[in-house]
């Protein structure tokens, strides 16, 4: 009997540790915190059902409240993955939601390679709300089946900059204009299917991205607000480089429309504007040693 239960545990151990899942911070239920009470979650490196059934958090996001980090507004920090089973890489994200996970803005995306690395650096919006907040990673896998990972911490947004701040300061982040995190796999409500053996070029993914994509990696029947207009490709496309980037709008800031979410760059490449609902409101110039070309910031060689 003893030996049965031993084999058994190291089994267990070898699957927690086998596959990918959130370390830092810890998710809800995550059975690597050993002062979390409560249920824990041994499958927690499964991905979510097809049906969407515990879309998102794996069905925790309602859990009672337990903190697990802080994070102040303005401030970067690392978000920590454990395991081996990597399915190829793929592309992921990293989104905060104040509603326990009915709406979510991405704060960073990973455009290919993700989870290989281990380890990603993510800043909190400088306008970010302070309160309760989920914190999500979500991943989908390059090889194997078509599937959607997602792993949701309960975190503290607080202890930023003063709120009184100017107009423009606030709208250097525009929070409210961040896009949704982009679902597949799950049903949702464009169903959604990522492509075996590419990753995904995620269409909204912000204005905090690393890495670059030349592919697509997805297939949706319908729309959402994840896909925004015409279910555009990233301007990723084609630019090798690390540094922040968005999708393609034009190159015109005084364009009438644009897409929510979007860059707009100056004429002169040395000013941006972001859409906002629609409008494209100026943030002003760029950061030193980088141009705003084509919809996304590009480092200057």
């Amino acid at each position: 009997m003893m030996k049965s239960l031993l084999l058994a545990g190291g089994l267990l151990a070898s699957s927690v540790a086998g596959h990918i899942q959130m370390s830092n911070p810890y998710p809800i239920r995550s059975p690597l915190n050993k002062d979390g009470s409560g249920q824990k979650d041994y499958s927690y490196t499964n991905p979510l059902s097809t049906d969407g059934s515990d879309y998102p958090c794996k069905g925790y996001a309602n859990d009672p409240f337990t903190s697990v980090a802080t994070y102040s507004p303005g401030s970067s920090y690392n978000l920590e993955l454990e395991g081996s089973a990597v399915h190829g890489g793929g592309s992921c994200q990293i989104a905060l939601s104040y509603d326990t996970g009915s709406t979510w803005k991405v704060i960073h995306s990973m455009l290919g390679g993700c989870p290989i690395t281990k380890s990603y650096q993510f800043t909190i919006p400088s306008d970010a709300q302070n309160g309760e907040a989920l914190l999500a990673w979500s991943w989908f896998n390059k090889v194997g089946n078509r599937e959607m990972y997602m792993n949701c911490a309960q975190v503290t947004i607080g202890g930023g900059a003063n709120r009184e701040m100017t107009t423009d300061l606030v709208r250097r982040d525009s929070f409210s204009s961040l896009p949704e995190l982009f679902r597949a796999n799950t049903g949702g409500p464009a169903g959604c299917k990522t492509i075996e053996g590419e990753e995904v070029n995620f269409p909204l993914p912000g204005p905090s991205v690393e890495g670059s994509l030349s592919g697509k990696g997805y297939e949706c029947s319908g729309s959402a607000p994840f896909l925004g207009g015409g279910h555009g490709t990233n301007a990723a496309n084609g630019i090798s480089s690390g540094f922040t980037s968005n999708n393609n709008t034009s190159s015109d800031s005084s364009s009438s429309t644009c897409t929510n979410g979007s860059i707009v760059c100056g004429a002169d490449a040395n000013s941006w504007s972001l859409c906002d609902n629609g409008q494209v409101i100026h943030m002003g110039t760029v950061a030193p040693g980088t141009q705003c070309r084509h919809g996304a910031m590009q480092r200057i060689s």
